[in-house]
């Protein structure tokens, strides 16, 4: 039967799942790019015969498949897979009187980001309750931010009272080594969204960078090796990636 696949123009989606629960595939978010690519290695025998030499024998082997995609989605498994973290849940709470040293002009960094109810309260034996957008302001993540010309004139004890936000909590390079299985849902527009699926059973990723500050909409640039499989048996059977092309 003639093959009459064509052109393609690619969209789709990446999932991704531990290797140690390779059925939980997570859908990752927007990605902006997807490449594979061959890495090789030329093993060459040059021609000794005769003075003018030249190449007598030559092998090229592939050493790896590279595989580079844009997460466009900074959630908190994209950002914890980028710096070989982890991520937790927190749920909302709060805080009473969690210690600080407040200075002129300078920001109190509370444990917990998306504070609310903030009381700023000095440690003296009769405390001082400080005034808000007086003593100090509450900028987007909820942390105080002391008033030049307000109450707070030299270094100060205080203590902060507040609600906090739910939030994911990311801790960096405390996951290294992981491993996971990749599976490409492909849809091609030159085919009239013909589906074609892309599975790569172990892959390790290297460290990404995260663009955060920028004029245009932010990425995380991944990188990551196939590397073999070795529960995949069978004459014919591809220990690192499979394609499966619907007609």
């Amino acid at each position: 039967m003639a093959d009459t696949r064509g052109a393609f123009l690619g969209a789709g989606k990446i999932y991704l799942a531990d290797v140690a629960t390779p059925d939980n595939l997570i859908f990752i978010g927007n990605c902006s790019s997807l490449d594979y690519e061959a890495e090789t290695q030329d093993i060459e025998l040059q021609d000794y015969t005769s003075p003018g030499g030249g190449l007598d024998a030559s092998v090229q082997r592939v050493s790896a498949v590279n595989i580079s995609y844009n997460a466009r989605h900074f959630n908190k498994a994209n950002i914890a897979r980028a710096l070989f973290g982890t991520a937790t849940d927190v749920k909302s709470g709060t805080v009473a009187d969690e210690p600080h040293t407040a200075y002129p002009g300078a920001l109190i960094a509370l444990k917990y980001p998306g504070a609310s109810a903030v009381v700023v309260k000095s440690t003296d034996s009769v405390p001082v309750t400080y005034e808000l957008d007086t003593d100090y302001s509450i900028n987007n993540a909820g942390f105080p931010e002391i008033i030049e010309g307000g109450a707070i004139t030299v270094a100060t004890e205080v203590t902060v009272s507040y609600s906090y936000a739910a939030h994911a909590d990311i801790q960096t390079l405390t996951a290294s080594g992981k491993r996971f299985r990749m599976l490409f849902i492909g849809l091609n527009e030159a085919r009239s969204g013909k589906a074609v699926v892309i599975e790569a059973f172990k892959v390790s990723h290297s460290p990404a960078s995260l663009g955060l500050i920028g004029d245009e909409f932010g990425g995380m640039e991944f990188t990551a090796k196939i590397e073999k499989d070795s529960s995949v048996t069978g004459t014919g059977m591809s220990q690192f990636m499979t394609i499966k092309d619907v007609d």
